[in-house]
């Protein structure tokens, strides 16, 4: 299980999701600036009959901190991300704690379920064990953290004033990425405070479950396998750090594409038709009996749909979608008297992201809650999904993907049933629990710039 090396899933084409970075990184330029700055006081020195040695400088290593801090590029650099956020790191994670979580995200499940020909159900429960065979305790699915964010969507956009909104999902890492290097004033005090599930289940684990077992944080590993290669860049934030430790509430990300070459090379080719024994069920272990809860809106989340649907639910009203492309879609919700009380929309992919910026920054854009996904198709077509050769294949799997995900269980009221448990026995351990659901982004300001001045 050691880490053979780079993952040879993970291509320049791939980590973009679809917003195409600048391929060089302007670091390695910041340290060649500092180099001439040291040459430049040696000869000055030479001239003036000091013969001081100057410290040597050490070679530049770039972690997913630098890039997230970098205006350089949207994203990161592939061999950042292979360092850093790789099986490697995971194994080593799992034999080192006290106790170890994956967290499995569904779009990875139908993603490997077409790849593999089988159900979704199947493939929850095959890579359960997979995972549970090497000594992780608990292989979870994130729709219950998802569960948590779509609880606070409406309560959001309550409070967001007119003049802030659109209110912007903040699901997406790529996007964020996008907003905090290339147009921070206009979209960040747009984007919404509500965590992804990916930062939320982080949150769970190593403040709730931790309290819970009487842990350390730094006892638990968690991971997270997931759709976009982004989602390794928002694990490194320093947002999702455990108060005052530089332990971060989710240690390691791996795509759906580097799973499922890790569990090729492990061999694990044949169908599994049960299950182990677990606990009862609830959302620590529910996936290893091939349990995942779908929502209705899509597989980027249904942020926009569960808007809708609440909103009705509280005001009254019906809802009409308008589908422009396969990427943009905006619905507006009707009172009964013909009055337009609320507009949302999908804006997937860079183009129309593009698009949304332009219309926002000339006041045009006149909807209150915009569903961002970076890439094209959303987030069943992320950059860590498994990948085809040609486009026709590429489109014909990725519509299986898409119904597989559509097809899955709405039993939203089990999700009910574990959130309430949960909230109420997190309220007993911290009444401040709240504030780990929540999260800020900011501007990062340019440094190419004076990076290229040197």
């Amino acid at each position: 299980m050691e880490d053979s090396g780079f993952s040879g899933v993970v291509r320049l084409s791939n980590v973009s999701d679809f917003i195409a970075p600048n391929l060089d990184c302007i670091i390695p330029l910041e340290t060649k600036k500092v180099e001439k700055e040291v040459k430049d006081e040696v000869k000055i020195n030479a001239r003036m009959k000091k013969k001081e040695k100057l410290p040597e400088k050490p070679a530049v290593k770039i972690t997913l901190a630098d890039c997230l801090a970098c205006n350089g590029c949207i994203t990161s650099a592939e061999t950042v991300l292979i360092e850093e956020q790789s099986f490697g790191k995971l194994w080593q994670g799992v034999s080192s704690s006290k106790l170890s979580v994956i967290t499995i995200s569904p779009q990875t499940i139908t993603s490997l379920a077409v790849k593999l020909e089988t159900t979704p159900q199947d493939m929850a429960i095959r890579i359960s064990q997979f995972f549970k065979k090497r000594r992780v305790h608990h292989v979870i699915d994130s729709s219950f953290a998802r569960h948590f964010a779509h609880r606070m969507l409406l309560e959001e956009l309550h409070s967001t004033p007119a003049t802030s909104r659109p209110l912007l999902s903040s699901a997406c890492p790529g996007f964020v990425c996008y907003a905090e290097k290339s147009h921070g004033e206009l979209l960040i005090p747009r984007i919404s405070k509500i965590r992804s599930p990916q930062a939320i289940t982080g949150a769970l684990i190593k403040h709730f479950l931790a309290k819970k077992l009487a842990l350390s944080p730094c006892e638990i590993f968690h991971a997270a396998v997931m759709p976009c290669f982004d989602k390794k860049l928002e694990a490194s934030r320093d947002q999702f750090k455990v108060d005052g430790t530089q332990v971060q509430e989710t240690d390691c990300v791996v795509s759906s594409a580097e799973l499922l070459e890790e569990m090729t090379k492990e061999e694990q080719e044949e169908v599994i038709e049960g299950s182990e024994d677990v606990e009862e069920e609830n959302w620590l272990n529910a996936l290893g009996r091939g349990h995942i809860i779908g929502e209705e809106g899509g597989a980027s989340g249904g942020y926009a749909d569960r808007i809708v649907s609440d909103f009705i639910a509280e005001n009254g009203g019906t809802s009409k979608t308008e589908t422009l492309n396969k990427n943009l879609f905006y619905t507006t919700v009707t009172s009964p008297s013909g009055d337009v009380t609320l507009r949302v929309a999908k804006v997937y992919g860079f183009r129309n992201i593009q698009n949304l910026v332009r219309k926002m920054k000339t006041k045009k854009e006149k909807t209150d809650y915009v569903e961002v996904m970076a890439c094209p198709g959303g987030c069943a077509n992320g950059g860590g999904q498994v990948r085809y050769d040609t486009i026709g294949e590429r489109e014909e799997k990725l519509k299986l993907v898409e119904e597989n995900y559509n097809h899955l269980s709405k039993n939203s009221h089990v999700l009910e049933g574990d959130w309430e448990k949960v909230k109420n026995e997190w309220d007993s351990i911290d009444e401040n629990w709240r504030r780990f659901l929540y999260t800020d982004y900011k501007t990062v300001e340019t440094n190419v710039t004076q990076a290229l001045k040197w």
